[in-house]
Formats: C-alpha cells, structure tokens, sequence
C-alpha cells in the first residue's frame, strides 16, 4: 500500500514526468555527469551510463545539488579513501525513476533525499535499534571501495567503470543509490532548498541537538563560520542557549552568524594579544558548555576542546581534517572532565529522521534561504560552483540539475511555537485550497517519549459557534493526558475568516464561526464555505505532510457544533477515524433552530442538511462501529432545544450502533464542563489508538 506521501506525489506529479520515468525503466540511461577523473583538475561534464537498479538499489533522477566542502576535499586530493574516476556529489534531492527487486520503501515518483549514511532499520542491527548513533555498517566496506552493496558499479563511460562517491554520486543527472540510504520526503518541498539536508546543515543542526544535545541556559562557542557553523549557531539558538559565541578569522562573516543566533563574534587572529583562549575564557570564567570545531583544522579542534567547561564541558569535532592528521591535547584536560566527541551526519538516523527535518523546514521553523548565496542551473555549471565556493563569499553553492514534474507546496505561515505540559503548541496559517482562503489552525505535538518511538496518533478537536482555533487550545485543559500517552491534537478554525461575504458577520451562530462542517452550495457561501472538505480531506492531508504524526491512525471529538462536526465526519467516513466523541454536540441539526438557519443558508434548505445530520446519518451507516462518548451537561442551557442528544442515542440504538451518552449533573456548556471530561475523552481516544490498553 501507499503511504500518503507516495500517493499525494502521484497526485501531483505531472502524467507527462510519470511517462517519462516509466520509459526508461529496465534501461541503461545515457546522462550528462560531472566526472572527476583525478584530482586536483576541473570536473569533466560528459555523458556517462547508468545502469539500472539491482535489487535494493534505487535510480534516482537528480534535481538539485548542493556543492558540499567534503567535494572539494576528495577534489583536492586531502580525501585518504578518494577513488578516482569518480562522480561527487551527495547534498542533493532527487525523484526516484525505478527500484530494484524486493524495493518497498519508495516506489516510482517519490521523492527522495540521498543520504551518505544510511539507515537499514533490521532489527538485529545494532547501530539502527540503538539510540545513540546513527551508524549504520550495513553497506560501509562497499560504499568507501566507490562501489554498491554487490561489489560493482553503476556507472561507466564507454565501458569504462567509474566509481561512486559516498554512496550517492549526485553530480549527475541520473544516480544509482541503495534503498537504505533513500529518505522519503515531502514531494511538496523546495528541492532546490532541500537538498541542503543531504549533509551540511543537518550536520550542524544534529550535532547540537543529538551529539551534544544543548540545553537551554548554557554557553556555546563555534569555530569557524561557514555553513556548518552558522548551522549549529541557528541549532544552539533553537535550544536555548543563552550566549553564543562565533569565532572565524574573516570579520565579514560576523554579521550573518548574529542574525542567526550568535550573542557575540571574535577574529581569533586580531583578538587582543591573538591569544583567542586567553579572551573567551576572559568572558566565561570555567569555559563554555559546549564548543564546536566546524573547521576541520586539528589545532583549532585542540582550541575548542581546551576552552570547554571545566567538569563538564563538550567539545564536538565536526569538520574534517586533512588525510593523516591528528589530534592531540594534555590528559590534563580530560581528567578534569572535558568530553571530546565527534559527529557524523549529525546523528540523524536518515531514513527515520530527515524526513522529520524536511517537515520542520517546511512548517517554517528552521529556514535555509540564508546558507544559499550562489544558484546555477544546468550540470555544465557544476566548475563555476566550485569556483564560487572557493571565493570565501559562498556558504553553499545550488546547482539546479533539472525539473521534477512537481509542484512545490504552498508553505503555511509559522504564527506560534510554544512549550506546553510536555510538548509544542504550534500556530499555523495556510492556504486552503477546499476554503480558497487564507485558514489558521493549532497543532499540539507531544514530546517524542524515545528517539525510536512510532510517530503519535493524531486526535481532530473541532469546536463550537464563535470559537477559533484558539479556544479549546488555551481552556480545554487537554495538554498534559495528550503528552502523557503520546497524542497529537489538532485544532482547526471553525470558518473561513475575512472572505468578503457581505452578511458573514451579521450574527453570531452564522458566518464567521460558524461554518457548521458543512460543504455550502448556495451562491454566496459556495466559494469559501466548504469545511466539510476541509476538515475531513484537506487538512489530515496537510497534518501528516507537515508534522512526524502517524498518517492513519486518527479520532475525531469536538464541542457543540464541533461534536457535531465530529459526528457526521465519522458517519460519512466509515473507518476514518478510530474513535469519535463529543462534547454536548448538536445531535439532530436538522431539528433545532441553529441546524435550520446553517442549512438554510448553506444548503439552501433544511432537508438538505439531512446529509450532514449524525441523527439521519447513524441509520443507514454502514462500516466499522466503534463506540461513541458523549458527555452532556444536565444544566446546559441548549439540551432541549438545540442539542437533543435522545434523538441520536434513539437512532443508534435502532441501527445497532453502540453509544454512551454520559448526563453529568448540574453541569454547562462552558468549557469548564468540557476541561473536567477533557481527561475521560483523552483516555478514550488513546484506548482505540493502541496508547493504551483496551478496557
């Protein structure tokens, strides 16, 4: 089965670059590749042969390239396990055009992340089960021969073999890569930004937040401010940390490394008295709680590790040096308790995790628009890339190869991110297409409760007349159950906002707030107006696009017109949702006057609100019967007129579909009701979830 990345990329990649991949399927593909055919001299673009993919090998069509430092490096002749001929490249993004035999996790069309350290995922893999690396050996004596996990190559000139690089090869149009180094993303994202992931900047950001793992409130010193190192400054701040400081010999690079994060930046060669320890430790008395060489030169990694805290202090080396050099310092310095550590990939489990970066990106938590200062377009530009990064101007260099056939995303607005009861409660506004109109919604993630557990379940919380995403977020008192088991909770809008309808805000319980889950028909209300849509296709799509949540599992709840909406999503969805509850929901709209006038007004009539009424619906529902809750307040003021939870339980019970409609005494409609159920329906949801066990 497809996973909902790989059916919303068949979606809407183009039928024409589907054709295209298909055509050349079983095939050895002739491409233009960037060929360094021994060191030190320019790239040679020629055309080369791509073999196809063995079993579990992926072809992958390459459209952008990010030039990486560790190129140059191999380039340049410093690399001691450098082949030559070979293809570079390995910080790209690429489509996958044809798997090999026994291929399951990508499939024609997807779009991929090649990654130089790969993730098989076995379970008698030691490095894969365990939390604390990412180094999978799986196929590492055959990728630093230049070859695949068979022992040959896929690619050659005129019958000539030429070799691959760090298991990716991306200087070229087409590449041939192991399916375990094959990160699955979003087929929504920017490419031509994305393929920064494939080393560098995710380097950085996992050194700080797996490595090292920064805490708020500490002190971090970065050496060298490249790339690499204005990314662990953007990860330290995303940490908290409380001063940061850059270090770099070249004073131009100062202002970018503050608007990123950097407290403060000092040249270590015109320092007062050149003596660049002598003054961090002249601000910072013990030394800084974490330090990073993001240089690759020895003497600097020696310099890092001897200004780190004294008792604890972190020292993580993540640029490369030179073949054959060593590192070395007194014991002195580790005996009183500086740790020297290192870094690959960041730590990132790549499979598992870059697509988790990509998601971030993309949510507009850690942008990337600042490390791209150079783009070319066009494979016979690669030379020019390597010349830009040489000029000390260019912190990464893009090389767009080619086009994907997709369309990138329109990407939501980040309007919040804060910490709450064991989790983030995240603000969005996007683009809806179902609404044609900006729309807000409200995402809590719990915290991960371990580096390897499954993505959280997500529950859909849809509230009531005049309410936002806001309400239930702040007074529903939610947060704490849903992080204790592990459960996301989404809160939509409850209507298009700021559409221009001349009378959507003429009354409280129609138009603005008061969309009603419905699909409107009617003339003026047709154009926007189309939550049904919305709630129970669009937005789940976007939720499992944007956010490391379990794409399938999912429940449902809400309150009044929410639990209405709740209701109808579930009965018009058979198998949707895991479980459905509500909270004093309108139970048979097209009974009670709130139900008549949305209709009304929507629908253009009141029968033909019949298709979104839980009470119509239930007696002729067909599919899985997973119980319903249903708490109701015997003091709520809308019981009799407006709510009339008998009908529903009176339908149920002659459909044979199981409820428990709970009257709890003396209570309202208020969301003091609601916060003091909350705990119930969480436990609820998390027992038909799998959270926790089943009663």
């Amino acid at each position: 089965m497809l996973s909902s990345f790989s059916r919303h990329c068949t979606r809407k990649m183009s039928s024409a670059m589907m054709d295209a991949l298909k055509a050349t399927n079983g095939q050895t593909i002739t491409c233009k590749a960037a060929v360094a055919w021994e060191a030190k001299k320019p790239l040679d673009v020629t055309d080369i042969q791509v073999a196809p993919p063995k079993a579990g090998e992926v072809r992958v069509k390459i459209i952008s390239n990010a030039l990486c430092h560790t190129d140059i490096y191999t380039l340049d002749g410093h690399d001691p396990e450098g082949l030559f001929p070979c293809v570079l490249g390995h910080e790209a993004a690429a489509v996958v055009e044809s798997v090999g035999d026994g291929v399951t996790s990508v499939a024609m069309g997807d779009v991929v992340i090649p990654c130089y350290t790969p993730e098989c995922k076995k379970h008698d893999c030691i490095f894969c089960q365990s939390p604390k690396t990412n180094l999978c050996p799986s196929i590492r004596s055959t990728q630093g021969q230049g070859l695949m996990p068979d022992g040959t190559s896929r690619l050659s000139k005129d019958g000539k073999q030429i070799f691959h690089f760090m298991g990716c090869s991306t200087f070229a149009e087409y590449a041939v890569i192991a399916e375990i180094s094959a990160a699955k993303i979003n087929p929504g994202a920017d490419l031509d930004k994305m393929c920064l992931l494939g080393c560098g900047v995710a380097t950085g950001w996992g050194a700080v937040f797996n490595n090292t793992k920064v805490e708020p409130g500490t002190s971090v010193a970065v050496f060298g401010l490249g790339a690499l190192g204005l990314s662990v400054i953007q990860a330290a701040k995303t940490a908290g940390a409380r001063r940061i400081v850059g270090v770099d010999i070249n004073d131009a690079k100062f202002p970018l490394a503050v608007e990123m994060g950097a407290t403060e930046c000092v040249n270590s060669i015109t320092c007062e008295g050149g003596d660049i320890k002598a003054v961090l430790m002249s601000t910072e008395k013990w030394g800084y709680d974490y330090t990073f060489d993001c240089t690759g030169n020895v003497n600097v990694m020696r310099t890092a590790l001897e200004v780190a805290h004294r008792g604890w202090g972190e020292s993580c080396v993540i640029g490369v040096a030179a073949a054959g050099k060593e590192i070395s310092t007194r014991p002195f310095q580790l005996v009183t308790g500086r740790n020297w550590k290192g870094t690959a990939f960041g730590g990132w489990k790549s499979r598992t995790e870059v697509p988790k970066l990509v998601q971030t990106v993309m949510r507009g938590e850690m942008p990337l628009e600042p490390y791209i200062t150079h783009t070319f377009k066009g494979l016979e530009n690669v030379n020019a890339s390597i010349d830009a990064l040489h000029s000390g101007s260019c912190l990464r260099a893009v090389v767009h190869i080619s086009d994907s056939g997709l369309q990138t995303s329109k990407l939501p607005k980040l309007k919040g991110n804060v910490r709450v009861d064991g989790g983030w409660m995240k603000q969005l506004s996007h683009w809806s297409e179902a609404c044609n109109c900006d729309m807000t919604f409200s995402v809590f993630l719990p915290d991960q409760l371990a580096r390897n557990s499954p993505p959280p379940p997500v529950l859909y919380y849809l509230s009531g007349l005049t309410c936002s995403d806001e309400n239930a977020r702040t007074k529903a008192t939610f947060a704490q159950e849903a992080a204790k088991v592990g459960l996301a909770v989404v809160f939509p809008d409850t209507s298009p906002r700021g559409v221009n309808i001349p009378t959507q805000d003429d009354s409280w319980d129609f138009g603005s707030g008061a969309g009603f889950y419905v699909d409107a028909t009617t003339e003026a209300w047709a154009g926007h107006y189309k939550m049904y849509t919305y709630i129970t296709k669009e937005l789940p799509e976007l939720i499992s696009g944007l956010f490391p949540v379990d794409p399938v599992r999912r429940s449902i709840t809400g309150h009044s017109m929410g639990g209405h909406g709740a209701l109808i999503a579930h009965l018009k969805n058979p198998g949707m949702f895991s479980s459905v509850s509500a909270f004093s929901p309108i139970c048979n709209p097209t009974a009670v006057p709130w139900g008549e006038k949305a209709f009304t007004g929507y629908l253009g009539s009141v029968s033909a609100g019949k298709a979104y009424d839980a009470t119509e619906l239930v007696k002729t529902y067909s599919g899985p019967k997973p119980c319903i809750l249903i708490d109701q307040g015997t003091a709520d003021g809308f019981l009799n007129n407006q709510l009339k939870p008998n009908n529903f339980s009176a339908a149920c019970g002659e459909a044979g579909y199981p409820v428990q409609v709970r009257m709890q005494p003396l209570y309202d409609h208020s969301y003091y009701f609601i916060s003091t159920f909350m705990r119930d329906h969480v436990d609820h949801h998390a027992r038909a979830l799998g959270l926790r066990p089943k009663l």
